[in-house]
């Protein structure tokens, strides 16, 4: 049984994917049914960030995940965080991210970017931030999908507008649109506001934050950084298996996932994990 933090409310269908309104929808069952249902539905992924709090989480969850046969991690040092013989861990020089990826992403079906500086833009030159938040991912998803990736989840930030008159907003707006030009088959873009249990955020708010969620709109709403993963990871599959069944849009999709589209994902006892 695939237990939800929402199996006694009402929230979005997450077995429906959508650019917008009048788009065209992916119809799939959840994660849970389709584990069951379709055991041969098997595909590879590649990571980017995954030395990161949400990106380690997501190798976890596809170490565990049956569906997943192999998981490519990016990163810049060797580290051997990853003790799996479904792991594969390749180095690379940023500057030449995606010349690099491209020998190793051949066969890769899902692509996933949980990588960013976060807020320690506000202590770095502006070329800096564009090249980490924009160029490393927009750069990663190119490799990624020539290698035959379809689907891609990237994580961005609430707020994220290309027009905004705040730097670090405008900056994860435009790398949303970096990454759109890539066109995936389906592209997830994640908008988390507070993550908690990250390394970088103080354990306080993990106590404070919910209990301000009343007040603020729910795209403001803290998020778990296992949650986070677990949306991006999820829905990803979901995606994927669409397309494998032949049930998605011709037209490469693009879905906004803020807390509210995130949280039907959710599975009740894992913020609690480490």
């Amino acid at each position: 049984m695939c237990e939800s933090r929402n199996d006694v409310k009402k929230s979005p269908d997450p077995t429906k994917l959508q650019s917008g309104a009048d788009s065209p929808l992916f119809l799939v069952p959840r994660a849970c049914d389709v584990t069951m249902a379709e055991p041969k539905a098997r595909y590879s992924a590649i990571v980017l960030g995954a030395t990161g709090n949400v990106g380690g989480r997501i190798v976890q969850l596809l170490i565990g995940n049956p569906l997943c046969k192999k998981v490519v991690v990016v990163t810049r040092r060797k580290t051997d965080a990853f003790a799996d013989p479904k792991v594969a861990e390749m180095v690379v020089n940023m500057d030449r991210l995606e010349e690099e990826v491209a020998t190793h992403a051949q066969g890769i079906d899902v692509a996933l970017a949980a990588f960013g500086v976060g807020k320690g833009s506000a202590k770095m030159p502006e070329e800096q931030v564009r090249k980490i938040e924009i160029a490393y991912p927009q750069a990663f998803c190119r490799a990624a999908k020539a290698g035959g990736a379809r689907v891609c989840g990237v994580m961005t930030a609430v707020g994220a507008d290309p027009e905004a008159g705040m730097k670090y907003a405008k900056i994860i707006g435009e790398k949303e649109k970096a990454v759109e030009s890539v066109k995936f088959d389906f592209l997830g873009v994640y908008r988390p506001a507070v993550i908690l249990g990250n390394s970088n955020t103080p354990a306080v708010l993990g106590y404070v934050m919910p209990l301000l969620h009343w007040a603020m709109p729910s795209k403001y709403h803290s998020i778990h950084k296992n949650d986070l993963a677990r949306a991006m990871v999820a829905q990803s599959e979901q995606a994927f298996l669409a397309i494998a069944r032949g049930n998605a849009p011709q037209e490469a999709t693009v879905k906004i996932l803020e807390f509210n589209e995130m949280e039907p994902f959710f599975v009740k006892g894992e913020s609690g994990e480490p």
